[in-house]
């Protein structure tokens, strides 16, 4: 183990060593500006597009997305396509050496923006093709003054205070998810509040001490979140799980709740960013853990043995540097701890995650504005219920082709 953390921090010094137009319309170059005034490349290095206006109508198209390989190889356990650290504590997962070559997080995304005088009305769609090589959706939504409605970003997560790594959905513990939604937002000078009622996907699990539950969805999930310019932000979630009496006969109800907080602290060249999570009920924000899965490995509730509904504690904590060495060359290191609270006397649990440790260090080269390639270390240390420790490796190698 000892070796494995010595070879994650010796990778970060290497960075120190890299130091037309068509016949209806033209094309906008990536980043100018078109007709509704907004940029056609948003979030660079990433979601590249070239963006034309409709002739004769104040809307603009975008396409785009990217090509990723991704190759991995993992020392201890498989953690799959994509990187999922809690795939450490199935002794089904443990290996010798795998090599694994992959291009699931491919997408696509399509945008349109109308201008009607000084509003805007804005559409976008993206899917890509993981977790299973088919196309899935990823994001569809409409935005007109304020309001959007649709499938995105769960309100309550940030980007701010997320590394910037090639593991697929950033550090575990960092909030996230893409539930459908309604959602309004107020913007104020450098001040961002939003408001918003989302699909409430929970998952009680079926192996507490009180058994299986039907479960019953009777509310949507609360969240609400404040930021300010990009260098704090937080957001507060409430969350009602029931069980359903009309099947099984068990009438049960929690609330669940939690505080998201990010912040990112630029000095330089360098950003020290940070995470927390704090709450009970929050397993379905945990990563990208499915709610099929979920309740196998992050549950938000379950049936203790006098048939009460209890939902999970969870605490969450990152920190992470990111560092430019030059305009092209960049490197992340940054490390992430979860616990979750599962009783530890449940026979079922014993093999479940009660603390996972996720570490990473990378070393990031924009060839061009259209071309990124990277080698990255992340490393899970996982202890589980009955008191297992376990550890994995992994290393991946990635080429980013953006479009």
């Amino acid at each position: 183990m000892q070796a494995k953390k010595t070879l994650m921090l010796a990778l970060l010094p290497a960075g120190f060593l890299a130091a037309q137009s068509s016949s209806a319309f033209d094309v906008v170059e990536a980043g100018q500006p078109v007709v509704t005034g907004e940029p056609s490349r948003v979030g660079a290095p990433w979601n590249h597009r070239s963006t034309f206006n409709i002739p004769g109508t104040n809307t603009d198209v975008a396409f785009g997305g990217y090509v990723k390989f991704d190759a991995l190889y993992d020392f201890d356990y498989d953690l799959g396509e994509i990187t999922d650290p809690l795939a450490a504590a199935s002794e089904a997962n443990a290996t010798d050496g795998k090599t694994t070559f992959t291009a699931q997080e491919t997408r696509l995304n399509f945008r349109t923006q109308t201008r009607f005088g000084d509003e805007m009305l804005k559409t976008y769609f993206e899917g890509h093709f993981a977790p299973d090589n088919k196309f899935n959706l990823r994001h569809a939504y409409g935005e007109y003054n304020g309001f959007l409605a649709g499938q995105t970003w769960t309100n309550a997560m940030f980007f701010l205070g997320t590394p910037r790594i090639l593991k697929l959905g950033g550090p575990i513990g960092y909030a996230t998810g893409r539930p459908e939604q309604v959602r309004y937002t107020y913007q104020s000078g450098a001040n961002t509040f939003a408001v918003a009622l989302e699909n409430p996907e929970s998952s009680i699990s079926d192996l507490g001490p009180g058994g299986a539950a039907d479960e019953n969805t009777e509310l949507p999930d609360l969240t609400m979140r404040y930021r300010y310019k990009r260098n704090f932000g937080i957001s507060g979630v409430v969350r009602r799980f029931s069980t359903d009496s009309a099947v099984s006969g068990q009438d049960e109800s929690a609330t669940g709740y939690g505080v998201i907080a990010q912040a990112a602290l630029p000095m330089g060249s360098t950003t020290l960013k940070g995470n927390m999570m704090v709450g009970s009920g929050l397993g379905g924000y945990l990563d990208y853990v499915p709610a099929s899965g979920a309740k196998f490995r992050a549950p938000d509730a379950y049936l203790d043995a006098d048939g009460n509904l209890e939902t999970v504690d969870l605490q969450s904590f990152g920190v992470s540097l990111d560092h430019h060495w030059n305009d092209a060359w960049m490197s992340s290191i940054g490390t992430s701890v979860v616990s979750q609270d599962l009783p530890d006397d449940a026979p079922a649990f014993q093999g479940m995650t009660d603390t996972v440790q996720f570490s990473h260090v990378n070393l990031i080269w924009d060839v061009n504005s259209r071309m990124t390639v990277g080698l990255e270390y992340q490393y899970v240390d996982l202890e589980k219920i009955s008191g297992d420790e376990v550890d994995a490796s992994r290393l991946q190698a990635s080429a980013q082709f953006h479009f």
